[in-house]
């Protein structure tokens, strides 16, 4: 059968109830076998299917904005610093995520027993309601929902009994009260009403405000718990400032004494004392007598809060030097073991001089009760920190530190960067006052170059600043040191070959000699670090090839004994 011919068709021939096999070329199309209205159908379908999918994203586009703007809201919530901006922040943001017109917080007032709205831009008319009494409009359901700590939900304002306030123009037709819940009590309330719909909030909206709620309680508890920490820290520090300004007026007044009588000598007649020399002793009385109160006046000196270079060893030892009279009236023995190399740090000098003095004025007084009175200075840079030591006799306590404005003085020491640490040990008691160096300066004193392999120490010290400090000045010499607790010691110097342990005594620590006992064997060399340097002890100490260290580390005594520790691991190995 030959092939039929491009762009016709061919139908089965027919005649009566016979049909023919072949068929014959047709010149008329073939008609469509779908009506029209199908297709109409069809077309309207993928409509409606295309305006879902646009109304669903346009809805999921309009609740990813509203969900951002919820969690925003939340974290501005609680990093305000006062009601007044968290007021701001709901009148704000909460009408683009909820159908709320208007918003406002109601505070609870203990001392007049009223709540009492936040003035904001949108609303900066004040109201208070007082909660024993009888309240009409919007404030009676503040009031009810305080008092009875629960949500106050009103679909129609107009016709609602409690607020009875009949159709007064500015009333909104909605209105939802939600308690301000906190661990102490009620804060306040949240008000949110609107303007342009009646009936109940959504449960969505009802979730969100009763979340919010629960946020600015948070917020208000966070406030004023850091309004009750700055009032305590003023006090304290208006405290030290007391008993400092007592010493130094107790101090003022032998060179004023001193003035009054020079001055009562000279102008007696016939006095023997010749007017040159009079006149060079009072002008010495006076210049310390100004000094005293030079250092008065900077300590509270309000513009001096900028930081710049300090030289903590020439600051301290300006302060040695300005205390030398009263600890020679007091019959103390100062030990000056200052650096002589500067020290220098970033920072505010009168603070840190306020903190030196403090702790100096503390340590005489309890040197002076004490039968060696002695006080001891020391410093020493090493890391990248430095460390400056007042080591006194005695022992210190919970009220003795709080008698030494201590948690001011750490206070301090810690908005610098760094650490006051108060120690006490047979010996006495010593404040470790540990700052940072500033960005680009090292310590001046030279680090010898280190020859031979790097050694690898076994660390035990819970102190964690004392720890950061022994790290950086091995790392600082090319070795290394692994830090542990002092209960998993033995099993890791069981399990890991180490050079050496440094161990730090610690008041209430772990015994060291239980552990140098049961690995004298697997550890060649051992470290021991003490408060106190005892001569007698370090000789027992190396018989049993041990060595000690004591407190401030000096860094030529670490040189030496990590000398030690290298040779006698390369004499085992």
């Amino acid at each position: 059968m030959p092939a039929p011919s491009r762009g016709r068709c061919f139908r089965p021939r027919t005649s009566g109830t016979h049909r023919w096999p072949y068929g014959f070329p047709c010149k008329r199309p073939i008609k469509s076998m779908m009506p029209p209205f199908l297709w109409l159908g069809l077309f309207a379908l993928v409509a409606v299917l295309v305006g879902a999918w646009w109304i669903r994203a346009q809805y999921v586009s309009a609740h990813r904005r509203s969900m951002r703007a919820f969690y925003s809201l939340s974290e501005d919530i609680f990093a305000a610093s006062s009601p007044v901006e968290i007021a701001e922040k709901l009148a704000v943001v909460l009408p683009s995520i909820t159908q709320a017109t208007s918003v406002r917080l109601h505070l609870f007032n203990r001392r007049t027993k009223s709540l009492e709205s936040v003035a904001t831009a949108a609303d900066p008319e004040p109201m208070a309601a007082s909660i024993g009494g009888e309240q009409e409009g919007l404030a009676a359901g503040a009031v009810k929902c305080f008092r009875n700590h629960t949500v106050v939900n009103i679909p129609d304002v107009r016709r609602n009994a409690l607020v009875n306030s009949g159709w007064k123009a500015g009333l909104p037709r909605s209105a939802m009260f939600v308690p301000l819940l906190a661990e102490s009590g009620t804060l306040g309330v949240l008000e949110a009403s609107s303007t342009q719909r009646l009936g109940y909030f959504t449960a969505d909206e009802q979730a969100t405000l009763q979340h919010l709620a629960k946020q600015i309680a948070a917020s208000m508890k966070l406030q004023e718990q850091k309004t009750v920490r700055e009032q305590l820290f003023r006090s304290e520090k208006l405290a030290a400032t007391g008993q400092l300004i007592s010493g130094i007026a107790s101090d003022l007044r032998a060179p004023l004494e001193r003035i009054a009588e020079l001055s009562s000598s000279l102008l007696t007649p016939g006095s023997t004392q010749s007017l040159d020399t009079g006149l060079k002793q009072l002008a010495a009385e006076s210049m310390r007598a100004s000094e005293i109160v030079t250092r008065l006046v900077s300590f509270a000196r309000p513009g001096e809060t900028a930081a710049r270079i300090i030289d903590i060893n020439a600051l301290a030892g300006s302060l040695l030097q300005f205390r030398q009279p009263e600890w020679s009236a007091l019959g103390l023995r100062v030990q000056n073991h200052l650096s002589p190399e500067p020290a220098l740090l970033l920072g505010v000098q009168g603070q840190i001089e306020e903190v030196l003095l403090n702790l100096l004025v503390y340590a005489e007084q309890a040197a002076a009760r004490a039968p060696s009175k002695t006080v001891e200075v020391s410093s020493a840079a090493m890391a990248g920190r430095v460390t400056v030591e007042i080591r006194f006799p005695g022992e210190m306590n919970e009220p003795a530190a709080r008698d030494a404005n201590l948690e001011v003085c750490r206070a301090i020491v810690q908005n610098h960067g760094g650490e006051l640490r108060l120690r006490n040990s047979q010996s006495g008691v010593s404040f470790d006052i540990d700052f940072p160096l500033a960005p680009g300066v090292r310590a001046t004193t030279a680090t010898p170059a280190r020859s031979g392999r790097a050694q690898t120490l076994l660390l035990v010290e819970p102190d964690l600043g004392a720890q950061r400090q022994l790290i950086g000045l091995l790392n600082a010499r090319g070795h290394r040191a692994v830090p542990v607790r002092a209960e998993e010691a033995a099993d890791l110097a069981h399990r890991v070959r180490f050079d050496g342990v440094l161990w730090a005594m610690r008041p209430g620590g772990s015994k060291w000699s239980d552990f140098h006992e049961r690995l004298r064997e697997a550890v060649p060399s051992f470290i021991l670090v003490s408060d106190g340097y005892d001569a007698e002890f370090a000789v027992s100490l190396s018989e049993n090839g041990g060595f000690l260290l004591g407190r401030p580390i000096q860094e030529d005594e670490l040189e030496r004994v990590l000398d030690a520790v290298e040779r006698r691991a390369a004499a085992r190995a």
